[in-house]
């Protein structure tokens, strides 16, 4: 009995080991099955943030496509197809203002169970100058709340001389051209005085660009300012730097430039005037006026181009097409053609153009003396300007080759110059009017972006995004 009871005893605390342990067991089994719970959701919800915010990226893109879509639209109105036209398929109202174009896009599907819709709301559809694109995409998850991205782009003219010396070819200098720029309106008012060039208001913001060829500034070329090509081309030669300094700064030149230079439309005025014979003085007092307050001749092929002295002492806009290969203007020796203190002419023309001499007296700035050369094959018109000849102008003739040779003891040219090729030798001097970068003429283009982030900017455009 004694020996038994003494065997039980011992067995007694073996028996309370195991289920100590056991329970040690269950517990320590019970906290890493919380921990694996626990990082399970970390890890669920880690992945749900992390698709949450990959989904709110996709909705700035997704609002990117809808921008893109109006404004291929837009571009479509710039080559002159009519604003019904170029938004064709848009839901249009012209019966208030502003002109509105709605259209929905949607098969959108940013990731799977995902679906996506973007709904493009534009103001003055056909006026792009003042358009404003408004862009809302809307993304629903396979989980979660609706995403919504809100965009607003507005429109501005673009430019036609928003750059210095821009060829679509080749820039080919020779000796030791310079080209630098000044501003003709610094303080943005046009009521005050020009300001004339100087070197005492000289600026290092003169852009020479070609957009399918590479500049060659030769040995002796100055650039202040900056250089600019695609991505395939250079710039070779010479020195693009500051003011102040002649040492080359690569930061300064870059081939990343694009630029699309349609050919210039010749107008349709509501009052045009008919040349019978080559004129001393434009406009003449028994001519009519049309509504937009300009006098527009129409210089036929069967007059002679501008080869004496003539004045112009109003707002001229003179068309002068069908004679490719011949002069429109010629001026040599003592012959110029003189704009008055209250003068300006826009002159569109096939024609080619030469100013030797004392050549073209502008008294006032580029912005009143405009050039469109129509020459419409590449190489069909020349544009020249040499000895002691002065210009001071903004020519926009993408088809034409542009000579500025020489220079004199006193040729200069001001302005801003947009040709096919562009060649400068000797000693020509030119200078960019910064001013002409806020003249419209090329279409439209992005003035402001903004991604409409709170309430209060997305308030205007509560009602609507309720188009289908």
């Amino acid at each position: 009995m004694n020996l038994s009871h003494t065997a039980a005893e011992r067995d007694l605390p073996r028996t309370e080991s195991k289920g100590s342990i056991l329970i040690v067991a269950l517990i320590m089994s019970a906290i890493i099955g919380v921990s694996l719970v626990s990082y399970l959701n970390l890890t669920q919800t880690s992945l749900k943030n992390a698709n949450r915010s990959f989904l709110m990226m996709s909705g700035l893109d997704l609002a990117e496509i809808g921008v893109e879509q109006a404004m291929a639209c837009f571009y479509d109105e710039t080559t002159g197809i009519a604003a019904a036209t170029a938004f064709a398929g848009w839901t249009q109202s012209t019966s208030s203002s502003p002109h509105t174009a709605t259209r929905t896009f949607s098969g959108y599907t940013p990731v799977p169970g995902a679906t996506a819709i973007v709904k493009v709301y534009v103001q003055n559809f056909d006026n792009a100058a003042s358009g404003v694109i408004t862009v809302k995409a809307i993304i629903t998850p396979a989980s979660g709340p609706v995403i919504e991205k809100y965009v607003e782009v507005t429109m501005k003219p673009r430019g036609l001389f928003t750059n210095g010396l821009v060829a679509k070819n080749s820039v080919t200098w020779v000796g030791h051209p310079t080209a630098d720029s000044w501003n003709s309106d610094p303080d943005g008012n046009p009521a005050t005085a020009a300001v004339a060039y100087s070197v005492t208001v000289e600026r290092a913001g003169c852009i020479v660009a070609s957009v399918n060829s590479s500049i060659a500034l030769g040995s002796g070329g100055n650039v202040f300012g900056f250089t600019k090509t695609g991505p395939a081309s250079t710039t070779s030669g010479g020195s693009v730097h500051g003011l102040g300094t002649t040492t080359n700064d690569t930061t300064r030149i870059t081939n990343d430039f694009t630029a699309t230079l349609p050919d210039p439309t010749v107008p349709s005025p509501s009052v045009i005037n008919v040349l019978a014979a080559v004129p001393s003085t434009l406009p003449l007092g028994t001519h009519s006026v049309a509504s937009d307050g300009r006098y527009y001749y129409s210089w036929g092929s069967a007059l002679s181009g501008i080869t004496a002295n003539i004045t112009i002492t109003d707002k001229v806009t003179i068309i002068m097409v069908g004679r490719a290969g011949a002069d429109a203007i010629r001026l040599t020796g003592t012959k110029t053609l003189t704009l008055s203190a209250s003068g300006s002419v826009v002159l569109y023309t096939d024609g080619d153009i030469a100013a030797f001499g004392n050549g073209i007296v502008n008294g006032t700035t580029a912005e009143n003396f405009l050039i469109y050369g129509t020459g419409t094959s590449a190489g069909s018109q020349s544009i020249s300007v040499g000895g002691n000849g002065n210009l001071i102008a903004a020519i926009y003739a993408p088809n034409a080759a542009v000579a500025l040779r020489g220079g004199g003891s006193s040729g200069e040219v001001m302005g801003s110059i947009v040709a096919k090729t562009i060649d400068m030798n000797g000693g020509t001097n030119f200078h960019y009017d910064e001013e002409l970068g806020t003249l419209s003429g090329s279409g439209t283009a992005v003035s402001k972006w903004k991604e409409l982030q709170s309430a209060a900017d997305r308030a205007p455009y509560a009602t609507l995004f309720s188009f289908p």
